[in-house]
């Protein structure tokens, strides 16, 4: 009996799997999120898509520039978040740190 609840419980594990990460209509395999908002049909990057950092669409103005300060961010991500940033709120306190930082 036990092993025929297991056998249930994992077929339906798969079948989770399957709904959550099968676009049904499209037929095909959901892709993972991308920076930026990858578009699939031309695979340039849209700036104005997805925050760069996990949380930065959470932080206001002063929270993010004592962020910036004290992470240890590389080259790439800089230029994430000073494009999505100019796409979205544009703030010229949080651009100008940035801009220093790349620098």
């Amino acid at each position: 009996m036990r092993q025929i609840v297991k056998l249930l419980v994992g077929v339906a594990a798969v079948g989770v799997v399957v709904a959550a990460f099968r676009d049904s209509a499209r037929q095909r395999w959901l892709r993972p999120a991308l920076p930026f908002g990858e578009d699939e049909e031309e695979g340039e990057l849209a700036p104005g898509g997805q925050e760069p950092v996990l949380g930065y669409d959470g932080m206001d103005r002063d929270t993010l520039l004592d962020w910036l300060r004290d992470a240890d961010l590389d080259r790439s991500t800089l230029m994430r978040i000073q494009a999505y940033e100019s796409a979205n709120q544009a703030r010229g306190p949080v651009l100008d740190a940035v801009e220093d930082m790349l620098d």
